[in-house]
């Protein structure tokens, strides 16, 4: 009973193999019942694993979005038999919220085929949708044997069988060096018919070889690391048969070699990438492979044979899915795919799912929502026609494309993006819908209360305080969405109390009080040119090149920066200058621009004072270096080597700074494989007395004894920009409610970045979410993050993946 699924191993549900053999598995009696499966009558979990298990639902029911909590849950489940049905609800709350890597769909698929011994029914209904699921999450080889052999298990008809392998080789029959087993598996399930047939049908037979010869000739047609085995063995087949047929086209045979010779550098590069373990190396050996591809049209064969068109796109999508399988969570990867399937293969089945799956890998990336909300927006308006998306009578549906994308929108933005930066990419795309249809006027009219615009306004004070839209292009978008009161739009980022009345944008009344950008100089350059530039309009003064010079026009922003300039608190959005500065500067180019000489003399006696005493200040900094005792205490202060004044005996102990430094993650680049103390820590180690010791098992006890919690909430961050901040950094991750202290470590001769990090939490589920970011870039540069490792504890990178929660 059951002896197709019951034979395999559980924890390796894998499918069928290269000699895999195609017998149809025994029936078996359904006689489990249809319901679901209770719970089984072993023992329970203890006192401390249910105290463990209850901690993390109690984590994800204040942050779903906790990936390593997710983790650890189903692995905790999964020791007791007993939770089966708490197990399988903490999978489907998991796979809602991720999709699950191949070890997790295959372990899920494992429990329930031995949740299901003997009712085969229920099986197939169970197991089947699983593996859908699975197959739908990520390419894999593996995940399609499984299917594969679960097909044989519940006796599934010829036709059904075909179209499933047929199904399997679309992507993952073209995977360079495992693709071959999946055609291996169908290979087998067509010969084993072929022996079904020579002894109950034998007029069938003919019929049969000749798919069989089919099948191995589209095969060779498919460059792949075991050609030559694949050309052995149909040879050999066809010396067996009674009836001699022409399987070898020595054309495609010899095309499809010299495409796996182009591709076999390739696949060394991937190979060693994947060995070293560098998610910046893997990423960048992918990349190679895809400009390969691409630029070759995709390659030669697909799973029909051939090369270029459908062929080559279909090649290109293969080395994309195996890419994103590989680095799931590279958003600029995944924003490559889909751009990829959006302008090139534009099929909107492929597009939709592949955005989706771009979404739930990589949820707090901003762009990757934004891509998609623009994505749907555009193939729906095309459905109703670009033209008349307008028209009265199809107002209801660009609102119903609205809703869709709405939906996306809010999806995007309860997955809790990054910064404000990703926030907003993901309300400016809903804005885009709006402005797409041609009477967003109407649309806009139709949408009450529920406006975009208010919504991310008041998202962005509310969740990212500090946060600064750099090229106010918010502000901009409100104030020309409700020109009435654009005025009043820009005034209220700048001032708090700005008073709407009653037709007025809705949302920005009550308890919103505005003045976010109070102290930002580009906010109050937006304000002043949005003044001159709707009084220009409203008096009719506009030309071809903007509006023209109007004196009532230009004095009332004239008067907006008359009001801030002597500010010295201002701050730049961009950072480049003071804000003061960059006002200062602001005014002087209006008045050039839309002045006359009097009102620059004017402003160049106010402005034009600050800005020359402000540079000349820069100037005389640049030029003197900082004070001596001021340039000292930077030093150390940014010297993780430095312990403060020397103590008694500290002649005979000193050494380089760089050797004084502990193992963490190996040598690295930059010396980025060692872990420096703090000043905070040597003064600690001096207070407590002794040191932390020369033995690795005396120094990590004595390191958990001082700093308990340290390293738990701290992550090692390898690959740096050079020319990256501590706040930066910091700003880059997620609090989760906290805070994140950001310590670059510096070299102690020159202060300059050593290219690594320490990252500091004060919660621990942040230093899940920060772990999980691995590869991820930062200013242009895939950062390598992991949990800090105490002083001596040397774990390899599957413990230290297995102590994150990692899959």
């Amino acid at each position: 009973e059951d002896a197709a699924m019951e034979g395999a191993d559980p924890e390796n549900v894998s499918g069928a193999s290269d000699d895999d053999s195609d017998s149809a598995s025994e029936d078996d009696s359904d006689s489990g019942s249809d319901s679901d499966d209770g719970d089984e009558d072993v023992a329970m979990p203890d006192e401390s694993a249910t105290a463990k298990i209850m901690k993390l639902e109690r984590r994800l029911e204040s942050d779903p979005g906790d990936y390593g909590a997710h983790v650890q849950l189903c692995a905790s489940l999964r020791e007791w038999p007993s939770l089966r049905r708490r197990l399988r609800d903490a999978r489907e709350a998991f796979a809602d919220r991720f999709p699950l890597n191949e070890t997790q769909w295959r372990e899920w698929i494992s429990d329930e085929v031995r949740a299901t011994k003997g009712r085969r029914k229920r099986r197939g209904k169970v197991v089947g949708a699983l593996f859908e699921r699975a197959v739908a999450d990520y390419q894999s080889v593996a995940l399609w044997l499984g299917y594969a052999e679960f097909s044989l298990d519940q006796g599934w008809d010829v036709p059904a069988r075909r179209s499933l392998y047929e199904r399997a080789l679309d992507l993952a029959g073209l995977h360079f060096v495992d693709g071959h087993k999946i055609w291996a598996a169908y290979r087998a399930f067509e010969l084993s018919k072929l022996e079904l047939d020579a002894k109950n049908d034998p007029p069938a037979v003919a019929k049969q070889e000749e798919i069989v010869r089919a099948l191995l000739r589209r095969q060779l047609a498919v460059p792949h690391a075991q050609l030559d085995e694949t050309l052995s063995a149909c040879e050999r087949w066809e010396l067996s048969r009674p009836t001699k047929g022409a399987t070898i086209d020595p054309a495609p045979v010899a095309k499809a070699k010299a495409e796996a010779a182009a591709r076999q550098p390739l696949e060394r590069a991937l190979a060693a990438a994947e060995e070293k373990g560098d998610a910046h190396t893997l990423a960048k050996a992918h990349g190679a492979y895809l400009d390969f591809e691409l630029s070759s049209g995709g390659g030669g064969g697909t799973a029909g044979g051939g090369g270029g068109g459908a062929a080559g796109s279909a090649r290109a999508r293969a080395a994309f899915e195996r890419a994103v399988s590989a680095t799931p969570t590279n958003a600029q990867l995944w924003r490559r795919y889909t751009d990829h399937l959006d302008h090139v293969v534009r099929m909107h089945t492929l597009s939709a799912a592949a955005h989706e799956r771009a979404c739930r890998n990589c949820p707090r990336d901003g762009e990757t929502w934004a891509a998609w909300i623009r994505y749907h927006a555009r193939h729906r308006l095309e459905e109703l026609g670009a033209e008349d998306a307008g028209a009265g009578e199809k107002l209801d549906d660009v609102l119903k494309v609205y809703e869709e994308c709405e939906e996306i929108m809010n999806r995007g933005v309860l997955s809790g993006p990054d910064t404000g930066d990703d926030a907003l990419a993901i309300f400016l795309a809903q804005c885009h819908v709006v402005q797409r249809c041609p009477r967003h006027s109407a649309l806009e009219e139709r949408l009450e209360g529920r406006h975009v615009l208010t919504k991310a306004r008041e998202t962005l004070a509310e969740f990212y305080p500090g946060w600064v839209d750099r090229d106010m292009a918010l502000p901009r978008l409100f104030a020309d969405a409700f020109p009435a009161h654009g005025a009043k739009i820009w005034e209220s980022y700048v001032r708090q109390g700005v008073e709407f009345g009653s037709d007025g944008p809705r949302g920005l009344d009550g308890e919103f009080k505005g003045g976010e950008y109070a102290g930002v100089a580009e906010a109050w350059i937006g304000y002043a040119d949005h003044l001159f530039e709707n009084a220009s309009r409203s008096r009719g003064n506009e030309n071809e090149d903007g509006p023209t010079p109007d004196a009532a026009a230009a004095s009332s922003a004239r008067a907006v920066f008359k009001s801030v300039y002597a500010r010295a608190n201002l701050v730049s959005a961009h950072g480049r200058e003071s804000g003061q500065a960059r006002l200062c500067r602001a005014w002087l180019d209006f008045e050039l621009r839309r002045g006359d000489p009097v009102t620059y003399a004017a402003a160049d006696a106010r402005a034009g004072v600050v800005l020359r005493r402000l540079e000349a200040e820069d100037r005389e900094r640049r030029l003197e270096g900082p004070d001596p005792e001021e340039a000292k205490r930077r030093r150390r202060a940014n010297d993780p080597n430095y312990k403060g004044p020397k103590g008694p005996g500290d002649g005979a102990r000193k050494r380089k700074a760089d050797d004084d430094v502990d193992d963490h993650d190996g040598a690295g680049e930059d010396g980025a494989g060692k872990r420096a103390r703090t000043d905070a820590d040597g003064e600690e180690k001096e207070r407590r007395g002794g040191g932390l010791g020369a033995d690795p098992a005396e120094r990590a006890a004595k390191y958990k004894e001082i700093f308990p919690d340290r390293d738990r909430k701290t992550a090692f961050v390898k690959n740096l920009p050079f020319k990256c901040s501590e706040d930066e950094l910091a700003a880059w991750f997620d609090a989760r409610g906290g805070t994140v202290t950001a310590r670059i470590v510096k070299d102690k001769a020159t202060g300059r970045s050593r290219g690594f990090a320490y990252v500091e939490f004060t919660e621990e589920g942040a230093v899940q979410a920060a772990i999980m970011r691995d590869g991820e870039e930062f200013q242009g540069r895939a950062l390598s993050i992991a949990r800090s490792i105490p002083p001596g504890e040397n774990q390899t990178r599957g413990e230290r993946r297995e102590k994150a929660g990692g899959a």
